[in-house]
């Protein structure tokens, strides 16, 4: 019996994922998406005010009705992890359970926020700890907030909280901003509500059923701060193993795509938090994974 081979095959389950194999599925192309979480990382989201038709809704129901969507249209997803990729005349994916053959393929492999790796992190996401002040800031009307990180992500999100919280604290662990562009710091500098720690790390959360408060240590000292919420601006690691193992050409630890989500690989496209697009949400995600499909759709209707 002759294996069948898909037109395409989607890597990741997250809104670019999601968002291509609908747009594929709806060309008439035979998709494939392989994934372990689904929903991906947008999924983990305790609400989402940004997403246009909702006024709020959390992010594993809108993944779930994504989904939901994408199968109504044809397109299969098997929740499987990719473990390698091959490429010859057809590409070869091979998961924890089966392998797959697929004339094109879409990289959509999200990226892993880094965390602050101390206790209780976990516990509190979604009870004071973000790692999204777009999606998150409007939480904080009237409240207090951190935020942590010296990078633009950082200063950003704080100029953002700021128009919400009556107090944004940033806390660094160096004695000045670097990384961001100066416009930026000139703003957070300009901003009443802002007040920046330098020299700073937060050494402990405090909270019981949510965030309280944190511990952070100056230097030899420790002190409090009263907190409603604390935002992680630290940077996240691209997902990119998959991508290395094809060849296919990074951009700063991302993969680097045209305007029609192509990588150097031929036949190989990318969506979403992995690529080199420089704003990421799950609008944007949503927006490439359509581009990619569509532009899968094209070469192999040539």
């Amino acid at each position: 019996m002759t294996k069948k081979v898909y037109d395409l095959i989607i890597v990741g389950a997250g809104a670019a994922a999601l968002a291509a194999a609908l747009y594929a599925a709806r060309y008439k192309l035979t998709t494939l998406m392989l994934g372990q979480i689904p929903g991906g990382t947008s999924g983990t989201a305790h609400e989402v005010w940004n997403y246009p038709g909702f006024d709020k809704i959390s992010g594993m129901e809108l993944m779930m009705k994504m989904i939901e969507q994408v199968k109504m249209n044809g397109a299969e997803f098997k929740q499987e992890t990719v473990q390698d990729i091959k490429k010859g005349k057809k590409f070869t994916v091979k998961t924890d359970k089966e392998t797959y053959e697929a004339k094109k393929i879409i990289l959509a492999t999200g990226s892993e926020r880094k965390k602050l790796g101390i206790h209780g992190e976990k516990d509190y996401v979604g009870k004071g700890i973000s790692y999204c002040a777009t999606c998150d800031s409007g939480f904080y009307k009237d409240k207090i907030a951190g935020v942590v990180g010296g990078s633009d992500a950082a200063l950003t999100a704080a100029l953002l909280l700021a128009r919400f919280a009556k107090k944004v604290y940033i806390i660094y662990r160096k004695d000045k901003f670097t990384k961001p562009d100066q416009t930026w710091v000139e703003q957070v500098e300009k901003e009443k509500k802002i007040e920046i720690i330098f020299n700073a790390e937060v050494s402990k959360l405090i909270g019981k059923d949510k965030i309280e408060g944190v511990e952070i240590e100056i230097e030899d000292k420790k002190e409090k701060l009263k907190l409603d919420g604390l935002f992680i601006e630290i940077g996240s690691t691209p997902n990119t193993e998959l991508a290395q193992k094809l060849g296919i050409e990074l951009d700063k630890g991302e993969i680097a795509v045209d305007k029609n989500m192509k990588t150097n690989v031929e036949g190989a496209f990318a969506a979403g938090d992995i690529t080199n697009n420089p704003f990421k949400q799950i609008s944007t995600a949503v927006g490439e994974g359509s581009i990619a499909a569509y532009s899968a759709y094209k070469e192999l209707r040539v």
